[in-house]
């Protein structure tokens, strides 16, 4: 999966991974039988058609929709959306319309071609688009969800803003990532030191809740000691790089929260 670049900068916490960093990643993945064969010895709960990209369980994604207050008919907007596992789940658990945006065309073609398996074809498009630049209209959705993406931002305070002005008055966005321990911690990874709540508050948002549940945090660990314990990963890229990605993330996971974060739009 694709790494962090390391640097001083507690605001961004460095360079972000690239389109065609991504592009890499979610060929590999798709081809990966060793990062299927983590998630079902991490006991996520979660359906096998979510086919995840990050560190989900079904008790994370269903306090996510519960946060969103979505009603069916409404408007989901998706950012960083990947492979659309999650965010289709999400709208077909609360009967909406589902927009995924994602600058890696590679995650944006193989969401559209994985919204069958939803049963969400006509009810879902995905396109390409950066997190600061979506190309959505304005006040265009009724919620906005980031799993595990957000951070990925060049500019997470300028991505911050861009959902403000996709999303409609008094409506939430809700994300999930890391929070740091203690803000702008160096000995974490690039941008694991992002502090959320004054990105989110600086850029105009309201009614900042931030839960960071044990069992969430379990998970993520339980996903990387899970990669490690199965040995060489042969020719499998994908579970070579979310062992890479493991042997870094252990040594400080007790240095942040897993947390899921909800904010609102003013209005």
């Amino acid at each position: 999966m694709p790494q962090d670049h390391d640097d001083p900068s507690p605001a961004t916490g460095g360079p972000a991974p690239t389109a065609d960093d991504f592009d890499r990643a979610f060929t590999a993945v798709a081809a990966s039988p060793g990062v299927r064969r983590v998630w079902e010895l991490a006991g996520s709960g979660l359906p096998p058609q979510i086919e995840p990209f990050s560190f989900v369980t079904v008790g994370l994604l269903r306090y996510v929709a519960q946060a969103l207050d979505l009603s069916p008919g409404q408007a989901l907007a998706d950012l960083g959306c990947g492979r659309g596992g999650p965010g289709l789940w999400l709208a077909r658990e609360a009967g909406a319309w589902l927009t995924g945006v994602d600058f890696s065309p590679v995650a944006a073609s193989q969401a559209t071609h994985r919204a069958a398996l939803f049963g969400l074809a006509g009810r879902a498009r995905f396109v390409v688009g950066d997190l600061a630049r979506t190309g959505l209209p304005d006040a265009s959705a009724d919620a906005v969800v980031s799993i595990d993406a957000f951070h990925f931002a060049a500019d997470p305070a300028a991505a911050a803003r861009e959902v403000l002005r996709v999303l409609r008055p008094g409506r939430r966005l809700v994300l999930t990532g890391w929070q740091p321990k203690i803000p702008g911690d160096p000995r974490l990874p690039g941008r694991s030191r992002i502090d959320w709540p004054p990105v989110l508050r600086g850029a105009g948002f309201a009614g900042l809740e931030m839960d960071a549940r044990p069992e969430w945090h379990d998970a993520y660990t339980r996903v990387h000691r899970v990669a490690l314990g199965l040995g060489d990963p042969g020719d499998d890229v994908s579970l070579a790089s979310l062992q890479d990605e493991a042997r870094n993330r252990l040594p400080v996971a007790d240095l942040m929260h897993r947390v899921v974060v909800t904010v609102t739009s003013p209005g």
